[in-house]
Formats: C-alpha cells, sequence, structure tokens
C-alpha cells in the first residue's frame, strides 16, 4: 500500500500542503449501519501533516475498491462506533473530515460537500463554538478553512477548531459505500437538446 501512494503522490505533483505521507494504524473496521469501513491513517516524513495535506492524501487511499476521504460523522451511532473501536480518539488529536468556512455565515462543511447544518448530530468541546465565531468574524469574506479534528476529553472525544497551519499526527479515514450512479431507465432516452 505504501508504494501505491508514494507513486500517486509523484504522479500527482507536490504542492503547497506537503510532502509528508501517511500510513495506516491498524486494520479497517467496518460500521454496519452506514455500510462505510474506518480507518486510522498516521502521518510521517517531513510536515506539514496539515488538514488541507490529509484532505488532498487520502483520495488516494482505496480500500475493498472504495477511495478513502478524511470521516464524516453525521449521526450518534457513527461517533460512538468510533469511540467504541478506535481507542487512540480518546488518547490523541485527530483529523476529520470537518471545516468551517469563513463566509458570512461559518459554514460547517463536510469533505462530501453536505452542510453541518442539514445534519442533527453535534459532538463540540464547550468552547468551540465561539472559537469559530470569534475566528471567523476576524476572518470573514476571505474564505479561509478552519479545520476540524478529534480531541480527547473527559467525555472520550470531542470536536474541536484548529488553523490551517496547525499539525496533527493522525487522521479518520474513512471508506464509504460508493455512491452507484443510476442508469437510464430501459427504453428511456432522456432529454435531447438541439442547437438554434
Amino acid at each position: 500500500m505504501f508504494a501505491l501512494v508514494a507513486a500517486m503522490m509523484m504522479m500527482q505533483g507536490l504542492d503547497d500542503t506537503g510532502t509528508a505521507i501517511a500510513q495506516p494504524v491498524g486494520k479497517a473496521i467496518l460500521e454496519p449501519v452506514s455500510g462505510s469501513y474506518f480507518q486510522i491513517f498516521e502521518f510521517y516524513g517531513r510536515p506539514p501533516y496539515t488538514w488541507r495535506h490529509a484532505k488532498r492524501m487520502v483520495k488516494g487511499y482505496l480500500h475493498e475498491g472504495r477511495e478513502g476521504n478524511l470521516a464524516t460523522i453525521k449521526d450518534g451511532s457513527t461517533h460512538y462506533f468510533l469511540i467504541l473501536n478506535f481507542p487512540e480518539l480518546r488518547e490523541q488529536p485527530m483529523w476529520i473530515g470537518l471545516a468551517a468556512e469563513c463566509n458570512e455565515q461559518a459554514d460547517l462543511i463536510w469533505v462530501d460537500d453536505t452542510n453541518l447544518a442539514d445534519t442533527s448530530f453535534r459532538a463540540w468541546n464547550p468552547v468551540a463554538q465561539k472559537k469559530i465565531r470569534d475566528n471567523c468574524k476576524r476572518l470573514e469574506e476571505t474564505g479561509t478553512q478552519l479545520p476540524i479534528y478529534y480531541e480527547p476529553s473527559d467525555l472520550g472525544s470531542r470536536w474541536e477548531v484548529s488553523t490551517p497551519t496547525s499539525n496533527i499526527t493522525r487522521m479518520m479515514v474513512e471508506f464509504p459505500v460508493p455512491v452507484e450512479e443510476e442508469a437510464p431507465a430501459e427504453g428511456d432516452i432522456g432529454e435531447t437538446t438541439v442547437g438554434r
């Protein structure tokens, strides 16, 4: 797997997100409700170990033909599954696939483009949302992304906000069920556009 990741990075070329790569820590575990596999990866090599670099890098990771992304935790069952099956979440901070976008509303967006406002689950540290509001007010209209990570706490693990340049050595990677493209029904030829 390491050789595949290194080869993909060389083919994609390096950018300002860094040159560090990551390796899996333990096995991928199936979460039965969502059907996604989850696995921890750890950076090694020369930093930075930023959220942006992690987000870009995990796109090249595959498990059973599924492409990886930073984990999306949209419900309580996934959150508790991760805490119970990955004790490292209670010991070390880890990147997840959520970031605050500093715009007029400080939208919180998952890596699959779902807005956190459209989901009901939250796992914030007590002052994390205030930090997001304060920082995004200062950075309003810059489009800056403030990454979110799992921070160990007395309650197991909670979401905390970071800066774009923060380094965290571990990340929670999800290998979701592939989205199947819908094939047109038999006899359905779809829409045709005719030029004028």
